[in-house]
């Protein structure tokens, strides 16, 4: 068998092992995308000088309470990020459903909005 094919039919055993989990539960599925959302949110409202901390962050998006001492563009951006996630996760959903670009037509500027 030549060097090529050996490297591409060659199962490292991380990944082995890493298949053995999979499908994941969508329990777990759930946990990871909501870690993520919150995350996204924080560091891209952090890097715009949002004042609201990871932990007021995940507040707001999951419960849905305003932080006393904030600003409601704070919270606001916090919202307007944790959408954009979402709308993210639905535009890649059905670009693997209608296998079509799921950046393309109008999508892009859904994503964005002042």
């Amino acid at each position: 068998m030549h060097t090529l094919q050996k490297l591409l039919t060659h199962k490292p055993p991380l990944m082995t092992q890493r298949n053995a989990h999979r499908p994941l539960d969508a329990h777990i599925l759930n946990q990871i995308r909501e870690y993520f959302r919150i995350g996204m949110a924080y560091s891209s409202n952090a890097l715009e000088g949002n004042s609201l901390t990871e932990t007021e962050t995940k507040i707001v998006i999951e419960d849905g309470i305003t932080i006393g001492g904030k600003s409601v563009r704070d919270h606001l951006e916090a919202l307007g990020h944790s959408e954009a996630y979402d709308l993210l996760f639905r535009l890649a959903k059905s670009h693997t459903k209608n296998n079509c670009s799921f950046m393309s037509g109008s999508s892009p500027y859904r994503l964005y909005r002042d």
